[in-house]
């Protein structure tokens, strides 16, 4: 009896064993679920940081985040399928498993920055993203000021924050404090913040009141046009629905850039800075494709009659070219020259494609005279 009273115990527990065993499989299975399609426990405020192969900064950027974060805050690390330094991001991951506060998604390939922006819209449960390159800081002595400003604003999309200086860094490349504003949605919101700053760090959106709408599908399905400026385009369509918020509150440190980021072979990523992303041709791609980004924005706007939107698209695309002209002819003129390139004739050539853009439009006529004057007028700055 006792023998086998030995032997059911044995079965009992082996029972349990295997049972314990699926269980866990299976919750984890659950887990990784739900991870990926965005469900995890909820915070008020969530720092995204899209990362590839530069794992050494981002584990030291998680690590001096998590001396500050608030309780109700949370880190999500996107992890662009890195090909070096995956040893840091080994660490990052093994830190989520301990700290409820960390997140890690390594996605399984190269989404671009592109994909790996929208990643940051998809993912979160939080109120409110903040994204941040993983070679600058947060300046926390603000941060939970800004947090606070925007709980007295219903409706609030997205929010400009001001960027200085690291205490280390040489040199400011991306530093800027703005003047504070509150604009609200349509013309005042697309006017005045979506081409306010190209830099991606310090930006807020409230995924509380975006994901009532369907704004972050239309950035999906129109993503592969602004795979260069996606979070411009994604304002737009912000804009054109909620407030927004520009202040001189200070939430990014600039960090120094990491010049030698190695790509997917595990070399130095060389970049042409008369071609690329920051050369004449895709400047003109992204010019475009902004004007149709407008275009989309504008025609989300509320009580508003066609003609009145073709007004506003046509002052919002004065803005962009404003914005274009002071990206060709004063910020990338220097690489255009030094690979023979001849500034006078680049500049007119840009005048014209700006014309061209417009002029056809089938609404264009009874405005054409003072749109070119005002494409004139900003041509004449950069002459």
């Amino acid at each position: 009896m006792p023998t086998y009273g030995l032997y059911l115990s044995t079965l009992v527990l082996e029972f349990i064993g295997i049972y314990v065993r699926k269980l866990s499989n299976y919750l984890s299975i659950i887990a990784k679920s739900y991870l990926k399609k965005g469900f995890y426990m909820s915070f008020d405020f969530t720092i995204c940081i899209p990362t590839f192969n530069r794992g050494k900064r981002a584990f030291e950027l998680v690590n001096i985040l998590l001396k500050d974060l608030e309780k109700n805050w949370s880190i999500l690390v996107f992890d662009n399928a890195s090909t070096n330094g995956v040893e840091f991001y080994n660490e990052i991951e093994n830190l989520s498993k301990i700290n409820n506060q960390i997140k890690y998604v390594r996605h399984e390939t190269n989404r671009q920055f592109y994909g790996n922006f929208k990643s940051c819209l998809d993912y979160p449960s939080s109120k409110y993203i903040m994204i941040i390159s993983d070679e600058d800081f947060v300046n926390f002595d603000e941060m939970k000021d800004i947090i606070n400003e925007l709980e007295v604003y219903e409706n609030i999309g997205a929010c400009r924050t001001s960027i200085s200086p690291h205490k280390d860094l040489k040199v400011a490349g991306n530093s800027h404090v703005f003047q504070t504003s509150y604009l609200k949605a349509g013309e005042e919101a697309l006017s005045g913040f979506c081409f306010s700053n190209n830099y991606i760090s310090g930006i807020i959106y409230n995924l509380h009141n975006i994901k009532k709408t369907n704004l972050v599908e239309i950035l999906g399905k129109n993503i592969l046009s602004h795979k260069a400026y996606p979070h411009l385009y994604f304002d737009l369509l912000v804009s054109s629905k909620f407030d927004v918020l520009i202040t001189s509150k200070v939430s990014i440190l600039e960090g120094s850039s990491v010049s030698e980021t190695l790509n997917e072979e595990g070399k130095k990523a060389v970049t042409f800075d008369h071609i690329g992303l920051y050369g004449y041709g895709e400047r003109i791609n992204q010019f475009l494709a902004l004007r149709d980004g407008i275009v989309d924005a504008v025609n989300l706007l509320d009580n508003k009659n066609d003609n009145d939107k073709f007004i506003i698209f046509l002052n919002i695309y004065l803005l962009l070219v404003q914005k274009y002209f002071y990206l060709i002819a004063l910020c990338n003129m220097p690489q255009y020259k030094n690979h023979y390139m001849e500034e006078s004739l680049l500049k007119e050539s840009f005048f014209y494609i700006t014309c061209s853009a417009i002029f056809a439009h089938p609404q264009i006529e009874p405005y054409k005279e003072i749109v070119l004057e005002g494409i004139t007028s900003v041509y004449n700055n950069y002459k």
